[in-house]
């Protein structure tokens, strides 16, 4: 228990008006009890002001009770105006973007609070403390198993190798993060390589493991698989417009008439530049029905060849230098 903290526990309990008044070792036991709680504990009236404070008040906040009750909690504490304009006051919530004024300067914290009729009720966390560390560990978990879920998407729904996918997540991540993408751009791209061919589902294997030339319809039939791809995938939620575009979009050329939209440069979105050029690396270097598998050289020649028309010269540039290691293209500018 701190030193300073002081739970201000009202004379009685709720049930206590049914079942009598509650004995003082009650009182000093619950005292106690919220006194040991890691969090800083308050108590506000309708209009925000501080009712009561208990807990780690005075180590989260760096104030004692005597100086706060009855002032506004808005004064203390700085919650983002654009997700709660009206504070704690218009509803329930929790964030992970408050600050604190402490006597030290400002503090980022955990806050969460509930409306209970005339009062609203909550407590404050440090970054750092046992609930954020799980909550982060938890959030690490969870995002784990959201990329092998998508990694398996990949490989089932793809009809191709799933060393294919591998590969291409491979290649398409070290692109982004050589292109020092944001986090989330490079997650995109991550789950974009994953899934980039999931459309290919709808179409018959007997087409796609032809042997040799397509035939006009089956082109046709081919080239709608990035739209098939994003059909499937539209429903789960927790993809973002990043990955659906390169989904979409890996098959644009950034010279234009590339398919299915015709987009060129830099109206292809970045998800979709870096797949692209990924995915025709990989699909040159490996052995299909229809061809044999070509030396990394030549595929490295045929991006470069296609530097302008095709694709990005900036991710070419990037690809074949860093991520592959081949020395400079003159032409990748």
């Amino acid at each position: 228990m701190f030193p300073d903290d002081d739970l201000l526990m009202p004379k009685t309990f709720p049930l206590a008006q049914e079942r009598g008044p509650v004995r003082p070792a009650a009182l000093t036991n619950a005292a106690l009890l919220m006194s040991e709680q890691p969090t800083a504990l308050f108590l506000l009236d309708q209009s925000g002001r501080i009712q009561s404070v208990g807990g780690a008040w005075n180590a989260v906040t760096e104030t004692v009770p005597e100086d706060i009750i009855g002032t506004p909690l808005s004064l203390l504490l700085r919650l983002p105006v654009d997700a709660y304009p009206q504070g704690m006051l218009s509803a329930s919530g929790q964030t992970t973007q408050a600050w604190v004024n402490t006597r030290t300067g400002q503090r980022r914290i955990f806050a969460s609070w509930r409306h209970h009729g005339d009062v609203i009720a909550g407590h404050f966390e440090r970054f750092g403390s046992g609930y954020l560390e799980r909550a982060s560990s938890e959030g690490q978990r969870l995002q784990s198993a959201l990329d092998e879920a998508v990694y398996c998407m990949g490989t089932t729904l793809d009809t191709g190798s799933d060393d294919h996918v591998r590969r291409m997540v491979q290649l398409s991540t070290r692109l982004a993060e050589i292109l020092q993408l944001s986090p989330d751009e490079i997650k995109a791209v991550r789950w974009g390589a994953a899934l980039h061919d999931v459309g290919k589902s709808r179409i018959p294997v007997e087409i796609l493991q032809k042997p040799g030339p397509l035939n006009a319809d089956e082109i046709k039939l081919i080239q709608q698989h990035p739209a098939w791809g994003v059909e499937i995938l539209q429903p789960l939620t927790f993809l973002t417009d990043g990955v659906l575009a390169a989904v979409l979009h890996h098959h644009e050329r950034f010279g234009g008439g590339g398919y299915p939209t015709g987009l060129a440069g830099a109206a292809i979105p970045i998800t979709a530049r870096i797949v692209a050029v990924a995915d025709v690396f990989d699909a040159l270097i490996s052995s299909r029905p229809y061809k044999k598998a070509w030396t990394s050289q030549a595929a490295t020649e045929y991006l470069i060849a296609g530097t302008g028309t095709q694709f990005d010269p900036e991710l070419v540039r990037a690809f074949t230098t860093e991520v592959l290691g081949f020395p400079a293209c003159k032409h990748c500018t």
